[in-house]
């Protein structure tokens, strides 16, 4: 390791390309392992229908894009901050609309369990935009079978708009298993996260964004790759949701989560060379080293035993390579069901607050991820950049030693 030091300090940026090219091919060989998707006996994963109850002309029906009338445009331009998307538009569209079933061929002949375990859906928000909110819990409700909902456990992390407050509460009582927490400080995400898991009755947590629809079908899958092993932690395909025109768009197909130094998520496709040699099918389960963390399924008592996300870590970021090292180093499996899809908007801007600003606080929650748990490699994280500051890392370190997982290799 001494002389990986000397070499690091030679050449840094040429060590992290090599080490990062290696672990690129290492991951190509894990995500060409085919798993299947069930076993036969149960029954047949056909999915909910995927249309809504509003007239089929509405906008935006069907997740067909919308376009801003020409005497509304200053208005839309005007409401875009309220967050970072079209909020004039997802206002237009219906709350409940239809979206294309985007899944590959296939998927609905595929088998789950009939024992499948229940779960909680959690989806934590902070001055969330309105439509946007009940458009994701309708299509989780609408479309997910009522026997494997225990409950949806709506976070409001201390929201400032107050929409989001007696008139929430109000609209979801309509639905009896929609519970609210609203919590009387700011938590974060990823303290807000915790927080609903604290009180979640599910076997399974599922922790969902808040500015999401789920597609057909999308549950079942999941929770059948949590029943198969309560250490595998399940991820839908994350499809797009135009933050421009709020059309649904599906995304490429064999695609799977990776990092490069420094820690840095992205998604890369499976080269076409190894899926025609490993002859993976459109619906075969693809494995990960790592998550994009927003959307994913994990068997409730497994997340606990891991420690659960790192309370220090602040606000956002970081919490996805945690749980991810977590997960592979303590016997687990990351994976991405082709046949789960849920659209999600993608933001070029958090439209919350930081304690400080957003790239110090993701460095910052990236630098406590290293220190417990890069081991030597950590280096390779922090390059030629001064040390920074992580806070007390302690009790994570003290739930490293308990977990005894191997080195980070």
């Amino acid at each position: 390791m001494s002389g990986l030091r000397r070499l690091f300090r030679g050449s840094g940026r040429a060590l992290a390309f090599v080490f990062a090219a290696s672990v690129a091919w290492l991951l190509l060989d894990m995500a060409a392992l085919r798993l299947s998707l069930g076993e036969p006996g149960g029954r047949l994963l056909t999915g909910a229908a995927g249309r809504g109850q509003e007239d089929p002309q509405a906008p935006g029906q069907f997740g067909h894009p919308v376009a801003v009338p020409d005497d509304k445009q200053e208005e839309a331009k005007s409401r875009w901050k309220e967050g970072n998307f079209n909020v004039y538009l997802s206002d237009l569209i219906p709350v409940d609309r239809a979206v294309a079933d985007t899944r590959p061929a296939g998927c609905s002949e595929q088998r789950v369990h009939d024992d499948l375990p229940t779960t909680t859906i959690i989806m934590c928000f902070v001055d969330e935009v309105w439509s946007t909110l009940l458009r994701s819990v309708h299509s989780v409700l609408s479309r997910s079978p009522p026997h494997l909902i225990q409950e949806v456990i709506l976070v409001d992390d201390f929201s400032t708009k107050e929409y989001l407050k007696e008139k929430l509460d109000k609209y979801m009582s309509r639905f009896p298993k929609v519970k609210i927490l609203h919590l009387k400080e700011r938590h974060g995400l990823i303290r807000a996260r915790l927080a609903g898991a604290q009180i979640a009755k599910g076997a399974v947590l599922t922790f969902l964004d808040s500015h999401v629809e789920c597609n057909v079908g999308w549950l079942e899958p999941l929770l059948e790759r949590v029943h198969l092993s309560r250490a595998k932690v399940a991820c839908p395909v994350i499809e797009v949701i135009s933050d421009k025109d709020m059309s649904y768009m599906t995304v490429d197909n064999f695609q799977r989560g990776i990092f490069t130094w420094p820690m840095n998520f992205g998604w890369r496709q499976i080269p076409q060379e190894v899926i025609e040699k490993t002859k993976i099918k459109e619906t075969d389960i693809i494995r990960c080293p790592v998550m994009a963390g927003g959307l994913f399924s994990i068997d409730k008592k497994y997340f606990f035993e891991l420690g659960t996300y790192d309370p220090g870590l602040d606000v956002w970021g970081g919490e996805n390579m945690e749980i991810s090292f977590k997960v592979w180093m303590c016997g687990g499996e990351i994976e991405i069901v082709p046949c789960s899809r849920v659209g999600h908007i993608f933001r070029n801007d958090n439209p919350y607050s930081f304690p400080k600003d957003r790239v110090r606080t993701v460095e910052r929650n990236l630098a406590r991820v290293a220190e417990v748990w890069l081991d030597e490699y950590k280096e390779l994280f922090y390059g030629h950049l001064l040390s920074l500051a992580f806070g007390n890392i302690s009790a994570d370190l003290m739930c490293h030693s308990d977990l005894d997982p191997p080195v980070f290799l």
